[in-house]
């Protein structure tokens, strides 16, 4: 062990003389073999200092280039200003760093909620990457158990965490990343967004529908936002929902609150998930869309009809506005939905959407 931390100091000097001209050091190669052994992410095994390293090539034991891992955001046009999570790149919604775009091949964030509005960024610090986890944007709508989701959802989890898979179709291809911002803030109603007040969640501006809302009150001047949840999620009930009405402090609650005395829910709102906390002591973070004026109205009092083979009907009318694929709109859950004529406004005919309804990708 103490041959393999010298000949670390050494190759670290090494590396240091052969990418000295670079305007950022190389990125981590993952995984790296170490002593016959693979690495997914940055290690301290062998470093004298219990420092983390990388390698720079997917065979240390070969190559012999490495550097100490970056634990902190660096360079890029910010001056390495932490990452923010979500942030909108392309019109696509990122939680994790990506690879992709003119930044050299390293894995990047933005530092606002919006590179494509406000282009600034950093170089992600390579602690936050991990081969075993994939990168990239969520996919919306994606399908997951035959079911079309078109928001980040926790179905499939235990532990109450939203995520949101990064391909079209996750029973084919099954990658995913939390939706977990990086700050945890509460829907801030109203909120300005180019210029317009909005009182409620919405999906003006989003490239796939996806219901947000800003976490400040101008998104205009702040870019901070988060995606809206339709179902409770985390808490120490593990995303239960919520029972109302429910004892607190000795009065019945009839709606989410946002009252915390231990400070460990950040200010959101959240709801008991028994009939009486003061004794259970159970809850979680209730879905944005259950806020007072958050409140979205479903597309019809009527039954919808699921039983129906009747086609979806494209473009049909909704509230004057006109749709050319599934939405969520009008929804008060994740299931997208679609008209059976071209005018629902007029004829309220209408059923829920299958994975056979989506529109076909282009070959």
């Amino acid at each position: 062990m103490a041959f393999s931390i010298m000949f670390l100091m050494y190759t670290w000097v090494f590396t240091a003389l052969f990418v000295g001209n670079e305007a950022a050091p190389p990125p981590c190669v993952f995984p790296f073999l170490y002593e016959g052994q693979y690495y997914p992410s940055c290690t301290t095994d062998g470093s004298g200092k219990d420092l983390p390293w990388c390698a720079l090539t997917d065979n240390y034991d070969e190559k012999h280039l490495w550097k100490q891992c970056a634990v902190t955001e660096y360079g890029g046009n910010s001056g390495g200003k932490p990452c923010v999570f979500p942030f909108v790149y392309m019109t696509h919604s990122y939680y994790t760093c990506t690879g992709k775009s003119e930044h050299k091949g390293q894995f990047w964030c933005s530092t606002t909620g919006s590179y494509d509005k406000d282009k600034k960024w950093s170089y992600c610090a390579d602690t936050r990457l991990d081969a075993n986890y994939p990168t990239g944007p969520c996919v919306f709508p994606f399908i997951f158990e035959n079911r079309l989701y078109s928001t980040c959802t926790t179905d499939g989890r235990s532990d109450g965490r939203l995520w949101c898979s990064l391909s079209s179709n996750y029973d084919k291809e099954p990658v995913w990343a939390y939706c977990e911002p990086s700050d945890l803030a509460p829907c801030s109603f109203p909120f300005i967004y180019r210029n317009k007040s909005y009182y409620s969640c919405t999906t003006d501006g989003t490239f796939y529908d996806q219901l947000w809302c800003a976490t400040t009150t101008n998104y205009d001047k702040d870019s901070k936002w988060k995606a809206c949840s339709l179902q409770e999620y985390g808490g120490n009930a593990n995303g239960q929902s919520c029972v109302f009405p429910f004892n607190y402090k000795g009065k019945m609650v009839t709606t989410c609150i946002d009252e915390d005395e231990k400070n460990e829910k950040n200010g959101r709102f959240w709801c008991a998930t028994t009939e009486d906390f003061d004794v259970d002591m159970k809850w979680s973070f209730c879905a944005d869309t259950r806020l007072k004026n958050g409140e979205i109205i479903s597309p019809s009092s009527l039954t919808p009809v699921n039983e129906s083979k009747e086609p979806c009907v494209f473009p049909f009318t909704y509230k004057k506005k006109v749709y050319s694929a599934c939405t969520t709109d009008g929804t008060s859950s994740w299931k997208l939905w679609c008209s059976l004529t071209s005018n629902y406004d007029t004829d309220r005919k209408w059923r829920y959407c299958e994975p056979s309804d989506l529109p076909s990708e282009d070959p």
